[in-house]
């Protein structure tokens, strides 16, 4: 899901956290109840925290296009009416309504964002300090009308696109002028959202770049304790260490979950990038983790291979004091009501142990018809499948 996402072309609580996950998570019973043909049957949570789905669209055209959620961007144009919806606003009220109703407890938001965009109702400039200042007004709107619809706890992501993603071509490469600018930029973007997180009231983590974890190059003529300190992209990590350093420094580690991660379909990237955190977080290490986590092309990279692998790189990667091998998880991504990623997920879970807090679907069918863009289901999102499998 990495590079279809963040190469897209868009027409171009103040609370101490682990205190506050606990209050939310650990309160919640030890079962759910599923309503089969033949009466209830008991359903063992997997998850401690519920779950729900990544909210970043209030809408979509029908045409099943990689540019359909163009217009439509969630926290970009909270503030404005949509010529045929109406007010931005009260349509995610509707929404949001509908799917506590329908069983969420969580979400995911976030921001899109590109340093000078072509024009796009979703894409932030991050350049533009009256825009990012009115996408932090719309985000603080945004929280309160999450937190009157009575939601447990948000993870919020910032999805940095193209030339404000150090992983891709297009930010200026370590070394040159440009580099230390965007990275201010992106800094400056972090410092002007957190504040209506801290402020909201809602138990939040925050992303600070959707599968932003960098790997290293594996040179295997170093020993295996020592490839960490090789980075396969330079800009890419030089980026994200710049930014870590400056947040722990700024805000602490505990209402992040550093850079997300895309969990691989390939073990020695996978190994590589756990193992690479070592240099990216210079011994401050997140407390929790969040993953991306979709089936790869071969059966024997499905979503409980994945979670099982990723599970034991963490426990062997381990460094002292790093406690990677009993940190909780947040499932930040899976495929849009699937009942195979929903029970592979579990009986991972339940065969590592490894705890999850809650799991946020991406709006993807893999089994729709429309297989192109990255997004194929519109709001409002659906709670139906995933509690079955215990989530």
């Amino acid at each position: 899901m990495y590079r279809a996402r963040m190469r897209l072309s868009f027409n171009v609580i103040v609370i101490t956290p682990i205190l506050a996950l606990s209050a939310v998570v650990f309160a919640l019973p030890a079962y759910s109840r599923t309503i089969f043909a033949n009466g209830f049957e008991a359903v063992t949570l997997v998850t401690s925290g519920g779950g729900g789905t990544n909210y970043l669209w209030f809408g979509d055209d029908g045409l099943c296009q990689q540019s359909s959620r163009d217009a439509y961007g969630l926290l970009k144009r909270y503030h404005e009416t949509d010529p045929q919806l109406g007010p931005v606003r009260d349509v995610a009220r509707q929404q949001l309504a509908q799917m506590r109703a329908g069983g969420m407890r969580r979400l995911s938001l976030g921001v899109y964002f590109m340093h000078q965009p072509a024009p796009s109702g979703t894409l932030v400039d991050s350049s533009d300090p009256v825009e990012v200042a009115q996408v932090a007004v719309n985000l603080a709107q945004l929280l309160a009308d999450v937190k009157a619809a009575n939601f447990n706890g948000v993870l919020f992501r910032l999805f940095a696109t193209n030339n404000i993603n150090p992983s891709q071509p297009e930010f200026p490469a370590y070394g040159t002028t440009n580099f230390w600018p965007r990275v201010d930029e992106y800094w400056n973007l972090i410092e002007a959202l957190r504040p209506a997180l801290a402020a909201s009231g809602v138990p939040y983590r925050i992303d600070l770049m959707v599968e932003g974890a960098p790997r290293d190059s594996n040179p295997v003529w170093i020993p295996e304790s020592e490839r960490y300190k090789y980075p396969a992209n330079d800009t890419w990590s030089r980026a994200v260490r710049a930014l870590w350093q400056r947040y722990v420094a700024a805000y602490g580690r505990g209402d992040t979950v550093g850079f997300s991660f895309i969990v691989d379909e390939d073990n020695n990237r996978m190994r590589s990038r756990v193992r690479h955190m070592r240099y990216v977080h210079e011994g401050t290490y997140p407390q929790i983790f969040a993953l991306d986590i979709y089936a790869g092309t071969s059966p024997s990279w499905d979503e409980y291979e994945k979670f099982v692998k990723m599970d034991g790189y963490m426990r062997s990667q381990n460094p002292a004091g790093a406690s990677w091998d009993r940190a909780g998880w947040i499932v930040s991504e899976a495929y849009y009501e699937d009942l195979l990623a929903a029970q592979a997920l579990a009986n991972a879970i339940r065969d590592t142990g490894r705890t999850v807090y809650y799991l946020t679907q991406w709006p993807l069918d893999r089994a729709g018809a429309c297989q192109q863009p990255h997004v194929n289901v519109p709001p409002p999102y659906e709670w139906q499948v995933w509690p079955g499998s215990g989530f």
